[in-house]
């Protein structure tokens, strides 16, 4: 034991024993007949102790624990990296690293067949994916909702980051909530919440860069232009503006000291006085000049500072300088500090109470006209993340999570569905009371109420295509309690990390059998039927079907459909806006396309295995078949991953350099009505011409389909030589 970091774990895993044994130190050491100071050090990692001493420090605490830490000692990690005996996963992680050494042996024997080698390289494989995963310990919870529905303060609510009622209004959350909270668009970018170590507070800013920084600020000054010319000569554009999100704008105000004040006029009514305004007329109108004086202002230079940091042993006077700073942040009303494009809080408590493994909480910016965003669908790709889609009471699940989910599903998402969503519906005392039943009797009781909404939630989500059911919560924050929930999302999280635990067994059992069976005739002759079968589908699907649809459908709908300002913010960036991401459309675009194209395939596959499992004749090759059938939902993510990738960067390496369909697009502001059509039509228009990045993405799909699913599962059945044929034939496009 000679790595000091080594013998630092075991000391404190001794003390960690000893302390669960209610066992002093001088116990200990009265029993080995060393001094207590011995043992102190041992326990501190100051001294390194042999495996003898270690084994009789165990003997003498005597628990099961303690004797179940002295086998774990013994254990020789030559496959894995020791995972620690607090490791919330370690007894799948000693099951996985005797599976691996036993798929090793077996490999190196000279009887084992070339097909029994292909199988035990699919275990391995398909081991180390779900190793993987339950190595790390690390997750995040996100929760999504549209501005205003009350993510921030269910968020609040569910961590315990709530300063105690005030007594002269107990009813009102709004000045208890760590997290900002208003009617709507108050929360300036995601926030990431986290525990660190006792008495630890702290904020950390991940700001925009300075490039970004300048485009808020032109077009929030276009903005300003806007209403100047509107007030001098009338509106520009009916119905359309280009305005920045209302907590982005309050921001750069506060940053470059414009912030408006409403006061008393003369008449004694309020007047709105708006420097912002009087700045626009000093510059004549000129957008230009205006940018430059609204970022002289800001003082970018000044604005350096990432990081604060403090302690508290009073939990509730941390939380308020918490909550303080966080609000001043949030509204750019701290001088050192740039625009942010993210933030942490970090806090001393467990977000969701004491759990084996790590969790952040993740605070997503407010769906405005859509939920089709990267950051959205980043957190929903994320297998370690559970995504909890909020709604209102009344409209659940309103229309921009009932499209994203619809999204999910039309982009082969469907796992992520299936594993790592929730609904979470924020409710009110009042609007429970109000629901009526199919014949209109009203809820008798709060449970009454959200078991109809429920069943009504459940009709919605039946009534959409490839969306199946989800779990759905209920929450009124204000009267509630919020164990439920918080039991809920953390065993959403122990469900997740059991999906991967119970693939382990299942290979487990899967490796038992191709050992135990290999060399025997029957299941040499069922094996050669099955593998016939699989060349002839094989043979059959050598490329997925001809395309059914654009590439860029997706992104062609999104111009047109989104807000007219997202769009115009979305053109000034060439593309890239959160509100309208060009490039993740257009991956989007090229998974649903794929996904369309692709299904038959796997639907046919899945039919041939299905009636397989069905043969009695094949009965010695069924673990052979339940094994492979599991792979090929991780083979369809993955060529579908491939596709969407090709999509987005072959389009993106292509149109952001377009330096001259940009600006283009730009000049279509303020010439009339019909602006967005006039941007979907130029993109469309732009990608029909650029036939050869639409001709890139196919082959790059034709490529995901072999090399991702057919390679997989003809190494499986000695099928190589078909895969030869069909890589040198030409493939169609």
């Amino acid at each position: 034991m000679q790595n000091p970091n080594e013998s630092t774990r075991v000391g404190s895993d001794l003390a960690r024993l000893r302390e669960a044994a209610r066992l002093k130190q001088s116990q200990i050491a009265e029993v080995l007949t060393v001094d207590t100071s011995r043992v102190s050090r041992i326990e501190n990692g100051q001294i390194q102790p042999d495996l003898a001493e270690v084994e009789r420090f165990l003997n003498v605490i005597g628990t099961p624990e303690a004797h179940d830490y002295a086998r774990f000692t013994k254990i020789e990690w030559a496959n894995l990296p020791n995972p620690g005996f607090w490791h919330p996963s370690r007894t799948d992680l000693e099951r996985a690293e005797q599976l691996f050494s036993r798929l090793i042996e077996f490999v190196g024997r000279p009887q084992t067949t070339d097909g029994a080698k292909a199988q035990a390289n699919l275990h391995s494989e398909s081991l180390k994916n779900a190793v993987g995963f339950l190595a790390d310990t690390n997750h995040s919870i996100a929760f999504v909702g549209k501005i205003g529905v009350g993510k921030s303060t269910a968020i609040c609510g569910i961590t315990g980051l709530l300063l105690p009622p005030d007594p002269k209004s107990p009813a009102s959350l709004s000045k208890r909530v760590v997290l900002e909270t208003g009617s709507g668009r108050v929360t300036l970018c995601e926030v990431h919440l986290r525990s660190e170590g006792r008495n630890s507070f702290g904020l950390l800013v991940a700001p925009h860069s300075d490039e970004e920084v300048f485009r808020c600020v032109s077009d929030y000054c276009a903005s300003v232009i806007d209403a100047y010319r509107g007030q001098k000569d009338g509106p520009a554009e009916e119905g359309e503006s280009r305005a920045l999100p209302e907590e982005l704008q309050k921001a750069i105000r506060n940053m470059a000291r414009l912030t408006r004040v409403t006061e008393k006029g003369h008449d004694g009514k309020p007047v709105l006085n708006n420097p912002a305004m009087d700045l626009a007329k000093t510059c004549n109108g000129n957008l230009s000049e205006l940018t430059g004086e609204v970022l002289k202002r800001m003082r970018l230079d000044q604005r350096t500072t990432t990081e604060f940091r403090f302690e508290s042993t009073d939990f509730v006077l941390g939380l308020k300088q918490l909550r303080d700073l966080f609000a001043k942040v949030n509204k750019g009303l701290m001088p050192e500090v740039s625009l942010p494009r993210r933030i942490d809080l970090i806090v001393p408590t467990h977000l969701l109470g004491e759990r084996p493994f790590n969790l952040r909480v993740i605070d997503t910016k407010g769906i405005d006209d859509t939920a089709i965003r990267p950051d959205i669908r980043s957190h929903l790709d994320d297998p370690r993340t559970v995504t909890v889609l909020c709604s209102s009471f009344c409209d659940a699940p309103d229309m921009p999570l009932l499209l994203l989910m619809e999204n999910l599903a039309n982009t082969g998402a469907e796992k992520a569905l299936a594993e790592r969503v929730v609904l979470l519906v924020l409710a009110r005392a009042q609007e429970v009371a109000d629901t009526q039943d199919d014949v209109g009797n009203l809820a008798e009781s709060a449970d009454e109420g959200y078991r109809i909404k429920g069943e009504q939630v459940t009709g919605k989500l039946h009534q959409m295509s490839g969306v199946r059911d989800l779990p759905t919560l209920f929450l009124d924050v204000l009267s509630d309690d919020n164990h439920e929930i918080v039991e809920h999302l953390a065993s959403a999280v122990v469900r997740l990390r059991g999906l991967h635990a119970k693939r382990i067994d299942e290979i487990g059992g899967a490796i038992d059998e191709l050992i135990k069976r290999h060399g025997e005739a029957q299941t040499k002759e069922a094996q050669e039927k099955v593998r016939n079968r699989l060349r002839i589908f094989i043979s059959q699907h050598l490329s997925p079907a001809p395309p059914v649809q654009a590439f860029h459908d997706s992104l062609v709908s999104a111009a047109r459909t989104t807000t007219a300002r997202t769009v115009w913010a979305s053109t000034t960036r060439k593309g890239t806006w959160p509100g309208m991401d060009a490039y993740l459309h257009l991956g989007m675009g090229t998974a649903m396309d794929t996904q369309k194209r692709t299904q038959p395939s796997f639907a046919a596959l899945d039919g041939l295995l299905e009636n397989m499992l069905g043969d009695v004749d094949l009965q010695p090759a069924h673990d052979y078949l339940n094994e492979l059938r599991r792979n090929i939902p991780t083979w369809r993510e993955r060529c579908l991953n491939d596709a969407t990738a090709s999509g987005r960067e072959i389009f993106r390496a292509e149109l952001f350099a377009d330096e001259p369909v940009w600006s283009e697009c730009v000049s279509y502001w303020g010439q009339g009505g019909g602006y967005r059509n006039r941007i979907a039509n130029r993109l469309k228009t732009w990608c029909e011409a650029n036939q050869q990045l639409a001709e890139a993405v196919e082959k790059r799909i034709q490529s995901a389909w072999r090399n991702c699913f057919l390679q997989p599962l003809a190494v499986l059945c000695d099928a190589e030589d078909l895969l030869v044929v069909s890589d040198a034939a030409e493939v169609p496009v």
